[in-house]
């Protein structure tokens, strides 16, 4: 663009600013602007739904949106689940398709043991082998759930066998179709008051009730 007109860059938003053959300026304004300066915003672009997780918060800007992620969540949309993520403002992330996620390294090397179990030969041998028993073993070919997949009825949005049993509460799996999420979610009992402890063992189940005692942790 070239002209005395342009030259102050009128046009708003990214707007792009030209000369009018009759004098003057006029801007082509991106979607979702108008206006003679592309100020006005002329789109609710979160009447799309963009956001993609049902606890996420849209905002219309000009524009643009922004989607504002519930905890574990992130990505401009919301989209990747990311246990160690606060929530709020998403962010666009840009991902590099030779880079493998940190589940898929994960199962990778899950898989590289299951070779080394002999998973792939005792898979369909009737017989239950618990070092197979898992996501990347192929459930030991079903052989110990009498041919039912465990998480076939798991509709979480995350894949709850890749972090089942791993130590943390994943909130999402924490449901019977979903296994509870192997317990995580559970707390440990505290030990019992080392006051107590000896006297507890020695007094176990002997018909009386010891208030000392009668905690789940004693």
């Amino acid at each position: 663009f070239s002209g005395y007109d342009c030259d102050s860059d009128p046009c708003q938003n990214g707007g792009l600013c030209r000369i009018s053959d009759g004098g003057g300026y006029r801007c082509d304004c991106l979607e979702g602007t108008t206006g003679i300066n592309c100020e006005i915003d002329s789109l609710n672009e979160c009447d799309s739904n963009p956001c993609r997780h049902a606890d996420a918060i849209c905002q219309d800007k000009l524009g643009s949106y922004a989607c504002y992620c519930p905890p574990k969540h992130a990505g401009k949309n919301c989209e990747i689940y990311d246990r160690n993520s606060p929530g709020g403002l998403g962010i666009p992330v840009i991902s590099r398709k030779d880079t493998p996620t940190y589940y898929a390294k994960d199962l990778e090397m899950q898989r590289k043991q299951c070779v080394k179990n002999n998973c792939p030969l005792k898979r369909g041998n009737f017989r239950c082998d618990e070092e197979c028993n898992t996501y990347a073993c192929d459930f030991d070919g079903n052989d110990c759930s009498l041919g039912i997949n465990p998480w076939a009825n798991c509709t979480a949005p995350i894949r709850c066998w890749e972090v089942f049993m791993d130590g943390n509460c994943d909130e999402e799996c924490h449901n019977p179709q979903c296994l509870f999420d192997g317990r995580d979610c559970e707390k440990t009992l505290q030990p019992c008051n080392p006051v107590y402890d000896a006297y507890c063992q020695k007094h176990y189940a002997n018909g009386h009730c010891d208030y000392g005692c009668n905690n789940a942790e004693c």
